[in-house]
């Protein structure tokens, strides 16, 4: 098996954890300055587990896309191809629009 990774994206699975990582960290750092979760269900995660919880259910969906893209990988490797760039451009949009409030409302952490 020389030459073969052990997972068949890796470039892509390495933007998708790097985004949807950022994207609990600005979760965060917008609600502590006084924001809040826009997707109802992270959003009641977060009420009822705090930061712990927003990390689990984030981790176990990113899980849920790898194994759905590896398995889709292995029997047609164009969709599996194209499931992954879908969720690593999903990925980057609430990070954008985080970045986006941040430097909007927050002048001080721009400069």
């Amino acid at each position: 098996m020389r030459g073969r990774t052990a997972v068949r994206y890796p470039d892509h699975y390495l933007w998708f954890v790097l985004f949807s990582s950022l994207d609990i960290m600005l979760t965060w750092i917008i609600l502590h300055m006084g924001g809040s979760e826009v997707n109802p269900i992270a959003k009641r995660v977060i009420e009822l587990w705090d930061l712990p919880g927003a990390i689990g259910f984030k981790f176990g969906l990113m899980i849920l896309v790898l194994f759905v893209c590896e398995y889709v990988g292995t029997h047609r490797d164009s969709l599996g191809r194209y499931l992954v760039m879908t969720a690593v451009i999903i990925s980057a949009v609430p990070v954008t629009y985080s970045f986006v409030l941040l430097a909007f409302h927050t002048p001080q952490l721009v400069s």
